[in-house]
């Protein structure tokens, strides 16, 4: 019985992941260039985490440290890329506190 579902299921199991996957990327894209003046938006919000991504990338550190005795197991380039991420993190962060403070006063002025 287990020979059958893993013959059968695991296949099934993988069909029914990337399909939906493949949908889910497919059509957003199929969208978005049947009309690229409406999709001004959004290519300019996809620039922009590109671009935060690249300084981010730029500015990271890659010398490992040690973690109680973890070192060499984190190449420099995957510390690179973690200290990346954690950059990207903090300053999309800091950009989103600075959108809800700035609409929040934005508003008294507006009155």
């Amino acid at each position: 019985m287990s020979d059958f579902i893993v013959s059968f299921g695991l296949p099934l199991a993988y069909i029914a992941f990337f399909i939906p996957a493949i949908a889910a990327i497919a059509f957003p894209l199929i969208f978005l260039f049947q009309d690229i003046k409406k999709a001004k938006s959004a290519l300019i919000g996809i620039g922009a985490l590109i671009v935060v991504f690249v300084i981010c990338y730029v500015l990271a550190d890659s010398t490992p440290y040690d973690a109680g005795g973890a070192i060499g197991i984190v190449t420099s380039g995957e510390m690179k890329m973690i200290n990346a991420s954690l950059l990207g993190v903090y300053i999309l962060g800091a950009g989103s506190i600075l959108a809800i403070a700035y609409a929040s006063v934005s508003r008294y002025f507006k009155k």
